[in-house]
């Protein structure tokens, strides 16, 4: 109305314009805002890379998200307005040159399942963390969550920027992306590496015991169990699944060595890109003794094979990494790119214009029985494992591995559980589950605990709250920590 207003009597409000342009509005932010993202007017910065893929300088751009990845998919063309005016702005005739009318952008469909996750989402809650939902056979991301998120709506209104400034002063990092853009030490998680690398070589007898008396001395130091009074003798599917930290102490330190740790580490996607398509993944790091002597100038000692074998030190990943890693061991030595584009198509016909396949970036020579047997000693560690007395679900038989990380010198710990489901059916049939609960968080089990919310809810067709009723009478509560 107060345009109006005005343009009726332009004549009295000389040096006045307007103009407008389009708001997106996000129907359910949430933890979606991280996967869609934003868009906001064009900075110099981005006008200069941008003139010459047809943007101007009140072109509004994609920030982050879906939005800034597939920018230019989404954006479509500019029409142009052809009009003579007075002095005064007021139409005088028209003008002899037709309107270039703008053309649409393209729509995307994603990989997204709106009730995994949703489900995820609720299954994580108000815990700073992630949780990644994967489909191994195809590397499609049924869903994806990073908390804290933020509502991209906000910012329309900010025009001061407060929103904004707060958002990004938050020290939880809401604008912070956890499955691609935070990396984590894996903590026991790697010992699932670990166990492949040795049977894969074949250097410790897998049938031959090592004894766990609750910690042991490497040179001077001496490198604790999670068990203080030890888990006594044990072979390599029984240290797997009880999480024995001595038996990859010693397995790493005196027969894997760093060479052969850092190579399998590799060969499952750490210390690379998965290609995903959001902006702003990180590679994470796996390190190795020319790593380090060039970065801190100093040699690589037998504590830090140590620290490795059980995924500590200097070792770093991100959770969709974690996510690949589990799906090497579901597709048998194969990991496809995750991706969250499913279909581009014609926003007007709806006519399909480009469909995402399936596509490869690691194929191992690791063989087959390996992996097989690698399937049998994840599934041990949810029957007779670390996992047993949380995952309670019904609804599917799963196989995984728990973790929990030492965060500093302080008793917090990270945690980490990754899974997949149902364990005895194709690969085109299962699930990959990946969740993380950061240290900051009162309880560290709460990982597992979310994971078991997640398959009882896929897997039985349940809201969260119907999940959280059917499991209500399973669980049991433990106060030692998963390794």
């Amino acid at each position: 109305m107060d345009i109006n207003r005005i343009a009726e009597n332009i004549e009295n409000f000389k040096g006045v314009t307007w103009n407008s342009k389009p708001i997106r509005s996000y129907l359910e932010p949430g933890s979606i805002s991280h996967i869609l993202g934003y868009v906001g007017d064009i900075t110099t910065e981005e006008f200069q890379v941008l003139y010459n893929k047809g943007y101007n300088i009140n072109s509004v751009v994609g920030k982050s998200g879906i939005e800034k990845y597939y920018d230019q998919t989404l954006r479509g063309e500019d029409g142009i307005h052809y009009k003579t005016v007075d002095v005064q702005g007021r139409k005088i005739q028209n003008v002899e040159v037709d309107d270039l009318l703008p053309e649409n952008g393209n729509d995307l469909v994603l990989t997204i399942d709106r009730h995994i996750q949703t489900l995820a989402e609720e299954a994580l809650g108000e815990r700073v963390g992630s949780a990644v939902v994967l489909k191994p056979s195809t590397g499609e991301i049924l869903a994806l969550v990073s908390y804290p998120w933020y509502n991209p709506n906000d910012f329309y209104d900010d025009k001061r920027g407060q929103i904004y400034r707060k958002l990004a002063l938050d020290n939880r990092h809401p604008f912070l992306n956890r499955t691609i853009q935070s990396t984590y030490e894996p903590a026991s998680t790697f010992k699932v590496v670990m166990t492949t690398a040795n049977l894969e070589e074949d250097i410790f007898p897998v049938d031959k015991t090592i004894l766990c008396e609750g910690s042991v001395w490497f040179g001077n130091r001496e490198f604790r169990c999670h068990v203080p009074e030890g888990h006594g003798w044990l072979v390599l599917h029984e240290a797997l699944e009880q999480s024995c930290n001595v038996y990859f102490y010693t397995l790493g330190y005196k027969y894997l060595g760093i060479d052969i740790i850092s190579d399998y580490a590799r060969r499952f996607g750490y210390g690379s890109y998965t290609g995903i398509d959001l902006p702003g993944e990180i590679s994470g790091l796996v390190p190795t003794p020319e790593w380090k002597e060039r970065v801190y100038n100093t040699k690589w000692v037998g504590g830090d094979t140590v620290n490795t074998s059980i995924g500590q030190g200097f070792i770093n990943v991100t959770p969709v990494q974690m996510a690949d890693m589990m799906a090497m061991i579901v597709n048998k030595g194969i990991i496809y790119k995750p991706h969250i584009l499913k279909e581009i198509r014609d926003s007007v016909t709806g006519e399909l214009i480009e469909e995402k396949l399936p596509e490869i970036i690691h194929s191992s020579t690791i063989h087959q029985d390996t992996f097989d047997t690698m399937q049998q000693y994840l599934r041990g560690v949810i029957t007779d494992g670390t996992a047993k007395v949380v995952i309670t679900t019904k609804a599917v038989d799963i196989a995984g591995k728990t973790g929990t990380g030492e965060v500093g010198l302080e008793d917090s710990w990270n945690a980490w559980f990754v899974a997949y489901g149902p364990y005895d059916a194709a690969p085109e049939d299962q699930l990959v589950v990946v969740t993380m609960v950061e240290a900051v968080n009162e309880w560290e089990w709460w990982a597992i605990r979310a994971a078991n919310i997640i398959f009882q809810g896929i897997f039985a067709g349940e809201t969260y709250d119907e999940a959280i009723d059917s499991l209500r009478w399973g669980w049991l509560r433990n106060k030692r920590k998963p390794q």
